[in-house]
């Protein structure tokens, strides 16, 4: 968040007795004075010295002050080990002409809200470390014969249904420690992801990106193996798709244009999921691309990121 400093601009009036010098004329009498020094006109008149000007005094302006210990910091890590970078608000253009009909239509937006958003993919650790259970036991709640796509403390985190990911982000508030923890809107998420681009993706090199069908070897892997975008953050494409808070709708007719997430109507048992996973294909992996499923719903190809926002009491 910006903290804008005014310097107080003082405006100097000058003093009446400081307009023009007065000349003062004195009418000159029948004898000349004898005075020595004394200016005289061509009459012999007086002409009388005019008096300085005052010089006015400066006004000392006020000492700008850079109240830095107000400023959010650029990037934070809490108790639990997530590491966070501050995106700052502003405005984007959401969706695609390129894509799918619920990618449209393309509508502006702003957020004008600054938010910190995980910098990777929650892991495999960390979400031990808060919930207690590992990669094995999430997977053996899902019903079939899944198997283990990556495995360790800083590989992303999967088989984790939306409403998991809701407890996850519950038990980090109970940390109290001055943030409010959730996942992102998907319009926090789109913001975030762009990081002031406006093409599909976020780079050009998309395998530089992110991990998808093409060069993942079908497995996940270690998060930040990939470039950064803009802001900082990493897998934003790719590795898993990452639950957003919102519920469905096939399109955005009469979706927010404020960056709150779009909760009521759709499909009510159905959230967004965003990013593209390891083992989708690369135009999955587009800024713009999103995804579905119900909120009970696990599989080892997805996953999500937390948004921490500062309290305000």
């Amino acid at each position: 968040m910006k903290t804008v400093c005014f310097k107080l601009r003082t405006r100097l009036v000058a003093p009446l007795a400081s307009i023009a010098a007065v000349l003062l004329i004195i009418t000159p009498s029948s004898k000349p004075s004898a005075s020595v020094g004394i200016p005289q006109g061509k009459g012999g008149e007086v002409i009388a010295k005019p008096k300085p000007t005052p010089t006015p005094k400066k006004s000392t302006l006020p000492t700008r002050t850079n109240r830095t210990s107000s400023r959010s910091p650029r990037t934070r890590t809490n108790q639990a080990g997530l590491e966070f970078v501050l995106i700052s608000p502003g405005s984007f253009t959401m969706g695609s002409h390129n894509g799918n009909a619920d990618e449209k239509p393309v509508h502006q937006v702003t957020i004008n809200h600054g938010f910190y958003m995980g910098k990777y993919e929650v892991t495999q650790g960390q979400w031990q470390t808060v919930m207690g259970t590992t990669i094995h036991q999430q997977r053996d709640k899902v019903a079939g014969s899944y198997i283990i796509v990556g495995e360790g403390n800083h590989y992303p985190m999967y088989f984790v249904s939306w409403e998991e990911a809701m407890s996850f982000v519950g038990r980090l508030n109970e940390l109290n420690d001055g943030y409010t923890y959730r996942l992102p809107t998907e319009a926090e998420w789109e913001y975030a992801c762009r990081a002031g681009t406006k093409g599909d993706y976020y780079a050009d090199n998309v395998s530089g990106i992110g991990w998808s069908l093409e060069n993942s070897g079908n497995e996940t892997h270690v998060v930040g193996g990939k470039q950064t975008n803009a802001f900082g953050l990493s897998d934003m494409s790719g590795n898993v798709s990452e639950w957003c808070e919102d519920v469905y709708h096939d399109n955005y007719y009469g979706a927010p244009t404020n960056g709150s997430a779009w909760v009521s109507g759709g499909e009510s048992q159905k959230r967004v999921l965003r990013g593209g996973g390891w083992f989708d294909r690369d135009l999955y992996l587009r800024s713009a691309a999103r995804f579905k499923n119900s909120s009970d719903y696990r599989e080892y190809g997805i996953g999500f990121r937390v948004v921490a926002v500062a309290r305000t009491q």
